[in-house]
């Protein structure tokens, strides 16, 4: 059987969403590791212009974009979504004004990444990590998995595969886009731009 994976990516003309305190922002910086104990709801706005006012977004969404570390579930979402998602992590309180919004935490960590066959760029001076810029999986270690982050990058970008997708299409809302960055049968389908939706990928 086919193992695909993904990430999320933005859908044009859809809300996003931000902490209406910029500052705020390094609490949604999530690393793998449960916040649940000692969290307090960020205060959360939806984006609709930019910053001279014109339009931007303006289309509903369960799933405002904030970025592709941190799904953001509102509304009905949260009853339905979130318990599809708690099995690889925790779905964590916002406060909206005037709805209501989560951010799911993943803390489903594993080691699948195959760092010899991916394409990765390192730090010159401390041989860290910079970027993976193809991925490449090692299949046995994502096999039943719905929602995960690498152990050398937890908590970010958060990956997903067919089966929660399917799941996720399953509750009839929407809108996520999801790109395909890899499969046991193709391989990597490289560095991909998020407007460059292709078969591949999938949306709901």
């Amino acid at each position: 059987m086919t193992v695909r994976i993904y990430w999320t990516d933005p859908l044009d003309g859809y809300h996003w969403i931000n902490p209406v305190d910029s500052d705020d922002f390094k609490r949604l910086r999530f690393d793998g590791t449960s916040r649940a104990s000692s969290w307090e709801p960020v205060k959360m706005e939806l984006v609709t212009e930019d910053s001279r006012g014109a339009q931007t977004s303006d289309e509903f969404t369960y799933f405002p974009w904030s970025g592709s570390d941190r799904l953001m579930l509102r509304d009905e979402a949260i009853e339905k979504v979130g318990p599809l998602l708690e099995p690889y992590g925790e779905i964590l309180p916002l406060e909206g004004d005037g709805f209501r919004v989560s951010v799911f935490n993943c803390t489903t960590v594993v080691d699948a990444l195959d760092e010899d066959e991916s394409e990765i760029a390192y730090f010159r001076s401390s041989g860290r990590l910079q970027e993976i810029r193809s991925y490449v999986f090692r299949a046995k270690d994502v096999e039943g998995l719905g929602a995960f982050t690498l152990t050398q990058q937890p908590g970010k970008p958060v990956l997903f595969t067919d089966a929660l997708i399917d799941e996720l299409a399953g509750t009839g809302l929407s809108a996520l886009c999801f790109t395909a960055l890899w499969d046991s049968e193709e391989g990597t389908y490289g560095e991909r731009l998020a407007t460059e939706f292709r078969s591949m990928d999938r949306k709901i």
